[in-house]
């Protein structure tokens, strides 16, 4: 019989509620009967069914107010915004500054004045600066002078997140510094000039990649580029850089050695210390948002394994996700969140089962194998997340997390230690750093080899939803057969989720994909135009027209939730500006085989741009066209004229030209993208359509045979 306790079954629907929260329609009333018909399956095989009976009805009871409440936040939040002619900001910094990889520096306010004006209540607005300078600390009040900025809306696939939407965004000119004498804004300056402290002692010592890791896993500081971070994504390991449960954990672990010599065994403060001394720790790097639900993780656990009580991990889970979904409704739409908690699920019902099975001699061959379960338990139920929101799957991640995970807390604990020898005695942590910096290496060393190997990574769609609501009811399954391991002793029906598994991804792949012969896509971008054209016959070409970086690494961010991993041709075309960051987002994310620039930029080296990507850049002089010419298909792009970038698409099946202003063809089916206007033209054999892009997002025109198609994004 399955046993389930009470607030395993009350966290189970006050979650669904509260992501039920953005649901429209009938959706939160179908989920609520879903999980009404799954109690009732659970009440019926159980040997208490009247008992069980009401315990499932007290914790369905809980499911509107869940859904309700998370519904009002997230309404408020939506309903909270400046007025556009705000200029002067007062309030109190919620955030450390942290500079950007792509230039300029953010920080979260809590406005309580605009323009002089008492504000009903706070409203959180993010702030950036136009450069790289030193902002604010944390719990500082300021008053901050520019103008109200306006986001990108999500127009383009992989754009979209559940929950309450992005705080404003303010450009800030200047910062003015108010008086402030609270304890937060005492601690925050404290904090603040101590990690300037080590950051200035300790940047002639370390290497770049050395010092990188000093800022993101000590500091709470962002260093490392884009380049980088994707090195850490493509190898499924960019969680290593985010303070979360992974750091936290480690720093209690070294603070429970090193108390445990001060308490008895039996003491509680043998429990408690190492506890508020990682709430120090926290403090040091202002208590960012995944780090502090992190904690509540970590308190939830460790408390309940010290008192004995309710010390099953799907129990403390439960306690965990309760006691943030209550604190805060919208954390549940966090992806952090969501991938912390599958994370420990997966390492405690997949990870340790399968540990459990292996039967090595040998100390080392044990303890490689039983870190490989571990992570592959940790890695699974996160992999399904991390796909459906970052849009890469990366099979080496397995091994990439044996090496790294190990490495990355090895390093944690030795910068950490590191750190106090650098303020406390500097002649001696000088001579430690060549350490520090040859461990960096080496693990950067062994990244940048598993990211090169064949079939490390791809981009990927977004699975349906069907598939993920099916992998989430059979990873629910897989939790409640370990957590019940006592009671179910037969192991007749052990293959019968590696069956499911088979039968549903079959099925998502059969109905899932949109076959075609040709798919001409435009996404949205902020300055610009951006054309992606796939075929059979000429490949895969990729034309951005005027663009900038951020242009580039949205577009880029967009072919990559479609898919897309590798590029025949790109063009930059027209008057394009930050060329090397544009080349950064593309060689980063989707690897092109041929570059075009115009000719000014071609000449020499670009700066930044990893050698083996030089030899990819051809010159594309004025007036020239990049073409290629089957026997099925042509295209042609680049500067034909004085009238701007053009491209040019003749197919026995489609016509299409992308240009300033340019005419619909007037052979069908055809289109026509008018870069300046932002509209595209679709003539078909049935209908003629105009869209504009700003207003129905990117769209896609399909041939497959003599037919041919228009459609939103099917992914968006």
């Amino acid at each position: 019989m399955i046993r389930l306790r009470l607030v395993t079954l009350v966290a189970l629907t006050v979650v669904a509620g509260a992501l039920s929260a953005e649901a429209t329609g009938a959706t939160p009333i179908l989920i609520f009967a879903v999980l009404a018909g799954l109690g009732s399956v659970y009440v019926v095989q159980t040997r208490n069914p009247r008992l069980n009976l009401i315990r499932l009805i007290l914790a369905l009871s809980l499911f509107w107010p869940s859904f309700a409440m998370t519904r009002r936040v997230v309404t408020s939040s939506a309903s909270g915004g400046l007025r556009p002619d705000t200029s002067v900001l007062t309030g109190v910094t919620t955030t450390p500054s942290v500079a950007r990889s792509t230039g300029g520096t953010v920080f979260e306010l809590s406005a309580v004045t605009a323009d002089g004006v008492a504000i009903d209540r706070p409203v959180t607005i993010q702030v950036q600066l136009p450069d790289r300078r030193t902002g604010p600390t944390f719990g500082q009040q300021v008053r901050v002078l520019g103008k109200m900025g306006t986001t990108s809306p999500a127009l383009n696939p992989g754009e979209d997140r559940p929950g309450p939407p992005p705080a404003g965004l303010f450009l800030a000119r200047d910062i003015q510094t108010l008086p402030s004498y609270s304890l937060a804004s005492w601690w925050g300056r404290l904090t603040g000039r101590t990690r300037d402290l080590v950051e200035l002692r300790a940047r002639p010592l370390l290497s770049y990649k050395a010092f990188g890791f000093l800022e993101e896993l000590l500091l709470h500081r962002r260093l490392f580029g884009t380049a980088d971070r994707h090195l850490f994504s493509i190898t499924g390991t960019s969680h290593l850089l985010a303070i979360s449960g992974l750091h936290l954990s480690l720093v209690f672990a070294v603070m429970s050695i090193l108390l445990g010599l001060v308490f008895s065994k039996s003491s509680i403060g043998k429990t408690i210390a190492p506890l508020v001394a990682t709430l120090v720790y926290l403090a040091f790097i202002d208590f960012p948002l995944s780090a502090d639900r992190a904690f509540v993780m970590l308190c939830v656990l460790t408390v309940t394994h010290f008192s004995g009580g309710h010390s099953s991990r799907l129990a403390s889970l439960s306690w965990a996700a309760l006691i943030l979904t209550a604190v805060d409704p919208a954390s549940v739409f966090d992806i952090g969140l969501q991938l912390s908690f599958a994370s420990v699920a997966g390492l405690s019902f997949i990870g340790e089962p399968l540990s459990h099975l292996v039967r090595v001699n040998g100390r080392l061959a044990r303890g490689f194998f039983s870190s490989l379960c571990s992570t592959t338990g940790a890695s699974l139920p996160a992999a399904a997340l991390a796909v459906s929101t970052f849009h890469i799957l990366a099979p080496v991640a397995l091994l990439a997390n044996v090496v790294a995970i190990p490495a990355v807390s090895l390093l944690l604990i030795g910068l950490l230690a590191w750190s106090f020898l650098l303020v406390a005695i500097p002649p001696l942590a000088s001579l430690l750093a060549p350490i520090l910096n040859g461990t960096s290496s080496i693990l950067f060393g062994c990244l940048e080899l598993l990211g090169r190997l064949p079939g490390s990574h791809r981009n990927v769609p977004a699975p349906s939803l069907f598939l993920l609501l099916s992998l989430g009811i059979l990873f629910g399954v897989i939790i409640l057969s370990v957590d019940n391991r006592p009671r179910l002793r037969k192991r007749r029906h052990a293959g019968s989720p590696i069956v499911v598994t088979a039968i549903l991804v079959a099925l998502a792949w059969a109905f899932g994909a949109v076959p075609f012969d040709m798919r001409v896509t435009f996404p949205v971008v902020d300055q610009g135009s951006v054309v992606l054209v796939r075929s059979k016959d000429i490949g895969t070409w990729l034309c951005l027209f005027d663009t900038n970086g951020k242009a580039a690494d949205r577009a880029a961010h967009a072919l990559a939730a479609l898919g897309v991993n590798t590029l025949d041709v790109v063009v930059i075309a027209g008057s394009p500006v930050d060329i090397p960051d544009q080349l950064d987002a593309l060689f980063g994310l989707l690897a092109p085989s041929h570059v075009y620039l115009p000719s000014q930029y071609a000449r020499v080296p670009i700066p930044g741009l990893d050698s083996r990507f030089q030899s990819t850049i051809a010159s594309l002089d004025a007036g020239n066209m990049v073409a290629v010419e089957t026997a099925t298909a042509t295209i042609q792009a680049g500067n034909a004229d004085r009238a701007g970038p053009s491209l040019v698409l003749l197919t026995s099946t489609l016509h299409g030209t992308a240009s300033p202003g340019g005419p619909l063809p007037a052979d069908s089916p055809g289109f026509a993208y008018d870069t300046s206007a932002g509209t595209v033209q679709v003539l078909t054999t049935d209908s003629a359509s105009t869209f504009s892009l700003r207003q129905t997002g990117c769209i896609s025109v399909f041939t497959r045979g003599s037919h041919s198609w228009v459609a939103p994004d099917p992914r968006r």
